[in-house]
């Protein structure tokens, strides 16, 4: 057992966790300032909180004591949160061990929760969309369709130029992949070239969409699901109605099938089209 940090261990007993927490600072592997660093300080607070209203002690904690800390976490935090926070605890009772405080770390054997991507990713569904088609200018028109139907990311529709469009030929090209366009989104695109006065074009150069940032793409999609009466949802929510927009048209149990998904949506492995064949039977069938 290590010396005993004496000074440490008396601001714990008085229950000082402001002070404690200050003083376990310098033991942490992560730079002051980092925000891995700010981050465990920040985990470390949230525990020393939790202790002193669930009236606990830190320095006597056991199996028991994890446990329920682990399910105060569960009724608070997203999964993904919950994990963060039970490494910064371990990370607390790995220097405690280390200054001689404690003989063990009880929360070694206690992990997070599964996080199933599937029972959070979000679409909006086809009624949803057809809803903001309603509402939507020229311009949304494209914007919506080229998430709901084409598929593409935020950074993608910022990115695209009309010479990436071939709607003659019915694609249209991104960084990384050519992607097959339904007839409503080419009848967007086209309307739209119109309306900034291309008549042509194929000979039409420079952006489709005077959209400087992400975050003004964003925000052009929640004023339009404000209008509409729909709820929003993040730029993701359109991409996922893509995926399972092309499921519904195909089947899902080919390899084929999730190969032309995995291009479609630029996708680099079959794990990442996973969540959307799960949301896909979900959508199926609430119960599975």
């Amino acid at each position: 057992m290590p010396e005993v940090n004496v000074a440490l261990r008396h601001l714990i007993v008085q229950r000082a966790y402001a002070a404690a927490t200050d003083a376990l600072t310098p033991y942490l592997a992560s730079p002051p300032g980092t925000s891995t660093h700010i981050n465990v300080v920040s985990g470390i607070r949230l525990y020393f909180k939790w202790v002193e209203q669930e009236q606990r002690s830190v320095l006597n904690a056991d199996l028991h004591q994890a446990a329920a800390y682990r399910h105060w976490l569960i009724t608070h935090y997203a999964p993904a949160t919950i994990k963060n926070r039970l490494t910064q605890v371990r990370t607390l009772y790995d220097i405690l061990y280390d200054q001689g405080l404690v003989s063990g770390n009880p929360y070694r054997s206690i992990i997070g929760v599964i996080n199933h991507p599937e029972e959070h990713r979000q679409a909006y569904t086809a009624d949803e969309i057809a809803q903001l088609l309603r509402h939507a200018t020229l311009e949304e028109r494209a914007l919506v369709l080229l998430g709901a139907h084409g598929g593409l990311t935020g950074p993608e529709v910022l990115k695209l130029t009309f010479k990436d469009l071939d709607l003659t030929g019915g694609t249209l090209r991104t960084t990384n992949r050519t992607v097959n366009i339904s007839e409503d989104l080419r009848t967007a695109l086209e309307q739209w070239g119109r309306q900034r006065g291309h008549t042509a074009l194929f000979s039409t150069t420079g952006r489709v969409f005077d959209i400087e940032a992400q975050f003004f793409l964003r925000k052009r999609l929640f004023f339009l699901c404000r209008r509409a009466g729909v709820t929003y949802r993040a730029w993701q929510a359109l991409r996922n109605a893509a995926g399972l927009r092309l499921l519904e048209n195909t089947d899902q149990h080919l390899l084929h099938s999730r190969q032309q998904l995995r291009q479609h949506l630029g996708l680099g492995s079959t794990e990442a089209i996973r969540p959307l064949l799960k949301l896909s039977l979900k959508k199926q069938d609430p119960t599975t």
